[in-house]
């Protein structure tokens, strides 16, 4: 009797241990249990990563770079085991970029899906990636990296933190925070912080309609030249807008047909995002000291009262083919009448834009 007693005691003694060993591995696999409290040369908290990634998992860095002035490049990862929730990841970097990448570069080439800020920072989020400027006075402080490495900078470049979710989809307010908290942290190591620049940071809603006749992307007298919509090719369809007037504000047409093609304008008063853009050697003044147009692409920065404002546009690659096969040219005229009818919104006089 006494030794079956004694056993179970063993059997008992075993259970608790290997339960208390399973539950030690548990929190260990899903949770930042005795893990590292900040990523990215200290940049980003786990906290916070956690609140973009979700809560579910344990955060670990797979890359990181560093360098001798501020800056940072790296990628976390959070993975779990039994709790069904798929492995997230996210690479955040200091990054230099042309002054108009908001609107006319390849990786942020849908700014109607962004949610812009309408206060504290510059910057924007969409649910898989964002970015916030660096005060300008960083420039030369910090060090940038692009997605090989270490990147070169030229004057006319701007200096961002950028963070892009490699797996799954993130949070948008909480994502803008830890870009901007990010942002502060290296502003001030390099000592060139700007008041107001860690403000939480308010999203503007992006919102989707099917395109109005006489008022696309809710501005109103503005239409498509009828060269630019081709029968079963690209027609009106809908559109999606993001940001207000008279900040910063982007639509993407949308078009309906076989082409699936889509058409983006943005503009800004935003002097964070036109002052650089002023600065490029691709303008060309404008007759009357109105403003400047962009020799190689379809924006202009015009003089509306006592601000600058800037006008882009451009389309996707599919749009461009349908077109060109056509040997429709449609880009002046479909600019010019954008830019009528936006300019009216930011109290901008009537502009002759030179054909390209």
């Amino acid at each position: 009797m006494r030794v079956s007693s004694k056993r179970n005691r063993l059997l008992s003694a075993a259970g608790i241990s290997a339960l208390a060993v399973f539950s030690g591995l548990f929190f260990w696999w899903n949770t930042n249990l005795l893990g590292d409290d900040e990523f990215c040369d200290g940049a980003v908290t786990s906290e916070e990563l956690a609140s973009v990634l979700d809560t579910k998992g344990r955060l670990s860095t797979t890359s990181s770079v560093g360098d001798s002035k501020p800056g940072f490049s790296c990628s976390v990862q959070r993975t779990s085991k039994f709790l069904g929730a798929s492995p997230m990841e996210i690479q955040m970097r200091t990054a230099a970029q042309e002054p108009d990448f908001q609107f006319q570069t390849h990786v942020w080439k849908n700014p109607s899906a962004m949610s812009f800020f309408s206060n504290g920072s510059t910057g924007a989020v969409s649910d898989e990636r964002g970015w916030v400027l660096l005060p300008e006075t960083c420039q030369g402080k910090v060090a940038t990296f692009s997605p090989s490495g270490s990147s070169s900078q030229t004057a006319a470049d701007v200096r961002t933190v950028e963070a892009i979710v490699k797996q799954g989809t993130a949070n948008r307010a909480d994502l803008a925070k830890t870009l901007v908290k990010a942002a502060q942290r290296i502003a001030e190591e390099a000592g060139c912080a700007a008041d107001g620049a860690n403000e939480e940071p308010r999203l503007q809603a992006v919102s989707e309609a099917p395109t109005a006749p006489g008022a696309a992307c809710g501005l109103a007298g503005f239409t498509l030249p009828p060269a630019a919509l081709l029968k079963e090719e690209a027609t009106v369809g809908k559109e999606q807008v993001s940001g207000s007037i008279p900040g910063t504000w982007a639509c993407g047409m949308q078009l309906a047909g076989n082409a699936k093609g889509v058409i983006w304008f943005a503009a800004s008063s935003d002097a964070r995002i036109v002052d650089p853009i002023l600065r490029k050697d691709t303008l060309k003044d404008l007759p009357g000291g109105v403003g400047v147009t962009d020799r190689d692409l379809n924006a202009a920065a015009l003089k509306c009262g006592d601000k600058m404002v800037y006008f882009g546009m451009r389309w996707s690659d599919e749009y461009r083919s349908a077109v060109s096969d056509r040997g429709i040219s449609v880009s002046h005229e479909m600019f010019q009448s954008f830019v009528d009818s936006a300019g009216k919104q930011y109290q901008c006089g009537v502009v002759q834009l030179p054909p390209n």
